[in-house]
């Protein structure tokens, strides 16, 4: 009897310890250190000497004691926790929930989150993107795939509430559409949590890409809300090309565009983006476009005090606080500029 209670300690301080020496996440690893818990409680039991407030609380505080311990070597060695339930987003990211904490593993690489405070702290581009309209298609469904997970969604903003959160719907588009203008699906949306400075860089049709965790479904309003979320800088309007309308008539005389913008025998220039075509006017005033970026593969001519910028499809002349957009092959009349 004594050799039997001698191997249910040995068994269970195996059980206990080993986990602590593992570096990978397996379920089996808790259930290896709950069981060896439970099997030192059993040799306790065996000793009869032993009183009924240890029996119940020594299982306790060596919950509370191996708990602490792999918080510790966790944080501190950059090992994969015990006490944690893995939720994997994909290849390369997951997070191990616990009950104070959560560890974000980005690669190989583990981030601690006390207390549940953190945004996505891994980079946006180990996540899969999911497009708004595929979300929200049967938003039921959505939430019961990927409730309390992180998922990566591409939308475009439906709405701005106040400074904290921005809603997105599903969408439909038409080769008409200029300046980013959809129609929006009123009969489903995701709510997004974002913070301040976070929302004053963008505007209703705008598309955005955000990581998030899918935290509520409600079933009334066919609402689901993103909380935690990172904002992934997206490279959609990097990439664009200039169209340019010529007028019908060319008088050559100077009609005001917009702000120190003119034009000359051109009727409206469109800045064409992979995802959609943008008016030059709206797009200067809205901040995505600015007088660098349409003078930047341009041949540039000094005379003066005047500059003169020449494009593949028209000519820009520069001067007293003017940019004048000219038709390709008129001259250069300086007179506009007085």
């Amino acid at each position: 009897m004594k050799n039997k209670n001698i191997i249910i300690l040995i068994v269970s301080l195996i059980l206990i310890t080993v986990p602590f020496f593992i570096n990978v996440y397996t379920i089996l690893k808790l259930i290896s250190l709950v069981v060896g818990i439970m099997l030192f409680d059993i040799y306790l039991v065996t000793l009869k000497k032993v009183g009924l407030f240890w029996l119940i609380y020594l299982p306790i505080l060596l919950l509370v004691f191996t708990y602490s311990l792999d918080y510790i070597k966790t944080y501190t060695l950059d090992m994969s926790p015990i006490y944690i339930l893995e939720n994997k987003m994909n290849k390369d990211v997951s997070v191990y929930n616990s009950l104070f904490y959560r560890v974000y593993k980005c690669e190989d690489e583990y981030i601690f989150d006390n207390e549940y405070q953190m945004n996505f702290a891994c980079d946006t581009k180990l996540m899969n993107d999911m497009d708004i309209n595929t979300l929200l298609a049967e938003p039921s469904t959505s939430y019961k795939k990927y409730s309390h997970k992180f998922i990566k969604v591409t939308g475009k903003i439906s709405k701005i509430i106040g400074k904290s959160k921005i809603e997105m719907q599903e969408y439909t588009t038409s080769d008409k559409d200029i300046n980013g203008y959809v129609k929006f699906n009123d009969e489903s949306k995701l709510v997004i949590y974002l913070n301040e400075e976070e929302i004053k860089n963008y505007k209703i049709y705008d598309y955005i890409t955000v990581v998030g965790l899918l935290d509520n479904f409600k079933k009334n309003e066919e609402e689901l809300t993103l909380i935690n979320t990172k904002v992934e800088d997206n490279d959609l309007y990097s990439h664009y090309k200039l169209e340019v309308i010529e007028s019908n008539t060319c008088d050559k005389s100077l009609k005001e565009y917009t702000d120190n913008f003119y034009t000359v025998c051109i009727d409206d220039v469109f800045v064409n983006y992979d995802v959609g075509n943008y008016e030059l006017d709206y797009v200067l005033k809205d901040g995505k476009f600015t007088f660098e970026d349409l003078i930047k593969d341009a041949l540039v001519k000094s005379e003066d005090d005047y500059n003169i910028y020449e494009l593949d499809k028209f000519n820009i002349l520069s001067c007293n606080n003017k940019n004048i957009i000219m038709k390709k092959d008129l001259g250069f009349d300086y007179s506009l500029c007085d």
